[in-house]
C-alpha cells in the first residue's frame, strides 16, 4: 500500500490490471487501452481471465489496492498448502512448519507479492492447492484449483497438462487414467489455441513475447521445433552466467534439497524453460512475477527431497533438517530479499516518500473520466480507472491531459527524456501548462470541454 501511496507502482503492471478489472465491473468485459490509446481486449496481451473473476471485489472497494490486498492474502495462504503437503509427506509437524516459514521468507515469493499485481502471481497458491488435493485424491477440488491456475496466464495450461500426465502414469484404474488423459489433452489444446491463435487474433499480430525467443525462431511453431531439436544450444544458453545465477537464487533458499527429488521439478519445466531460454533479462530474475509457477514445485520437490534424505540417512535427527533449511533461507533472505534488515531492502517507500503526494493524488482523483490521459508510468496506476490511458510518450500529441512526475526510479525513457518532452510541450501551441509543482507537471489540450461540473482549472 505504501508503494502505491508514494507512486512506486506503475501503469505497468498494476494499472493495466486495475483498468481491466474496473472496465469489467462497469460492463466492458476484459477491456483495456493499448499503447496507442485504442480500446482493446486484454486478450491481445495475455489470457489472464482471472481478472474477470476478481471484478466483483470492486463492488466492495473499487481501488487498485484491492488487487494488492487480494495478492497478499492469496500468496500467504500458500503457506498453509505447503504445511499440509509437508505434513502428509513427512509425518512431522515441525518440519512442515519449517517449510511454511521458509515459504514466507522465500525471496521469490516476497518479490512476487511486492512487484505490483499480476494474475499469475496467484498461481503459486493455486498450483500448491491443486497438488495438495491431488495427494488427497480429492479430484473435484484439484480441478477447481487447476482451473483457477489456468486462467491466470496462457502458458500455465501446459503445467496443468503435466498434472494430467502425472495422473495418467501413476494410476492403474481406467477412470483415473481417463481423467489424466482428458486433463492433459484439454490443457495442451487450450495452451496451443491461446498462444497460436486467440492472442494473435485479438492483438492483430504475433504474441509480443515471441521476440524474447528470436534466437530460436520468429513464430511459436519454429521456436518450439528449434528448442526441441537443439539440445546443444539449450545447454549453452542455460549455462550462461545470468541463467546459472537465476537457478541458484531459486534453489538456494531451500538448500538445494529440491534436487533430491527431481520428479516433481518436471511440472516446473515449462516456465523454467520459458525463463531460462529467453533473451529478455527480467525473465531470469526473481524480482518479478516470472517465477510464480516455478516456486510451488521447488517446494514440493524440496519436501519430497527431504523425505528421500530421511530414508537414506534415518539416523540424522529431523531437527537438523529444520535448522539446515532455516539457515539457508535466512542467508538468502538477507542476501537477496526485499525485507527490512536485508542487504538491499526494498524500502524506498519508507525512506524516500513522494513529496506532496496528497496534492498529486487529489489532483489525479478529480480529472474527469472522459478525458484521454497520457502520463508517466509512475502515475499510471493512479489514473487507470478510465477507459483510455497511455504511458508517455504514447499519444502525447493527442491526449486531453498529459502528466509528468519526474521521478528517476520509474522514468521510461530517463528523466532527461521527460524533461525534453516537457520543454517541447511548453512550446506547443496546442497545449497549455496548468500545473507545475515539485516535478509534477500537467498540460491540458487547448479547447477541451467537459460535461462535468468540476473544471480542471478549478482544481488548480
Amino acid at each position: 500500500f505504501l508503494r502505491y501511496d508514494n507512486f512506486y507502482t506503475g501503469r505497468f503492471d498494476l494499472g493495466n490490471m486495475d483498468q481491466t478489472v474496473w472496465n469489467t465491473i462497469n460492463g466492458r468485459i476484459f477491456q483495456t487501452s493499448d499503447y496507442s490509446g485504442k480500446i482493446v481486449s486484454r486478450l491481445s496481451v495475455h489470457a489472464d481471465f482471472l481478472l474477470i473473476l476478481l471484478s466483483p471485489f470492486y463492488l466492495i472497494w473499487s481501488h487498485p489496492k484491492m488487487l494488492l490486498l487480494i495478492s497478499t492474502i492469496v500468496l500467504s495462504l500458500g503457506a498453509i498448502f505447503v504445511y499440509e503437503i509437508a505434513k502428509n509427506s513427512l509425518k512431522n509437524k515441525t518440519l512442515a512448519l519449517t517449510f511454511s516459514v521458509v515459504y514466507l521468507l522465500f525471496p521469490a515469493v516476497q518479490y512476487n507479492n511486492l512487484y505490483d499485481f499480476h494474475s499469475v502471481s496467484l498461481a503459486t497458491t493455486f498450483l500448491l492447492g491443486a497438488f495438495y488435493f491431488l495427494m488427497r485424491k480429492k479430484y473435484i477440488f484439484m480441478l477447481i484449483f487447476l482451473m483457477l491456475a489456468g486462467i491466470t496466464k496462457e502458458q500455465v495450461w501446459i503445467i496443468i497438462g503435466f498434472f494430467g500426465l502425472y495422473i495418467f502414469f501413476l494410476n492403474k484404474t481406467f477412470s483415473k487414467k481417463s481423467l489424466g488423459l482428458v486433463i492433459c489433452l484439454l490443457s495442451f489444446f487450450f495452451s496451443y489455441y491461446l498462444i497460436w491463435h486467440a492472442i494473435p487474433r485479438a492483438a492483430g499480430k504475433k504474441h509480443f513475447a515471441l521476440a524474447y525467443y528470436s534466437d530460436f525462431g520468429d513464430d511459436p511453431t519454429s521456436i518450439a521445433k528449434n528448442i526441441t531439436f537443439s539440445p546443444q544450444k539449450i545447454v549453452e544458453v542455460v549455462l550462461q552466467k545470468d541463467q546459472v545465477e537465476y537457478l541458484k537464487q531459486l534453489f538456494g533458499p531451500l538448500g538445494f534439497v529440491s534436487l533430491f527429488s527431481p520428479l516433481y521439478l518436471i511440472f516446473a519445466l515449462p516456465d523454467l524453460g520459458i525463463n531460462l531460454l529467453s533473451n529478455y533479462p527480467k525473465l531470469h530474475e526473481i524480482y518479478y512475477q516470472y517465477s510464480a509457477t516455478i516456486t510451488p514445485f521447488i517446494f514440493i520437490s524440496a519436501i519430497y527431497g527431504t523425505k528421500n534424505l530421511i530414508a537414506i540417512f534415518p539416523k540424522i535427527p529431523k531437527a537438523l533438517y529444520s535448522i539446515y533449511l532455516i539457515t539457508f533461507v535466512l542467508y538468502y533472505s538477507y542476501s537477496l530479499g526485499p525485507m527490512p534488515g536485508s542487504k538491499n531492502p526494498n524500502i524506498e517507500m519508507l525512506t524516500r516518500p513522494q513529496k506532496n503526494k496528497e496534492i498529486i493524488e487529489n489532483f489525479l482523483t478529480h480529472i474527469p473520466k472522459e478525458y484521454t490521459v497520457s502520463a508517466t508510468n509512475n502515475l499510471g496506476s493512479h489514473l487507470s480507472q478510465r477507459q483510455i490511458i497511455t504511458t508517455i510518450p504514447n499519444i502525447i500529441d493527442k491526449a486531453d491531459i498529459i502528466l509528468f512526475l519526474l521521478n528517476a526510479d520509474f522514468a521510461q525513457p530517463p528523466v532527461t527524456g521527460h524533461e525534453k518532452m516537457v520543454e517541447g510541450l511548453k512550446n506547443n501551441k496546442n497545449y497549455v501548462e496548468v500545473m507545475s509543482h515539485d516535478g509534477f507537471i500537467v498540460f491540458k489540450k487547448k479547447g477541451i470541454t467537459t460535461s462535468c461540473k468540476l473544471k480542471l482549472e478549478e482544481l488548480v
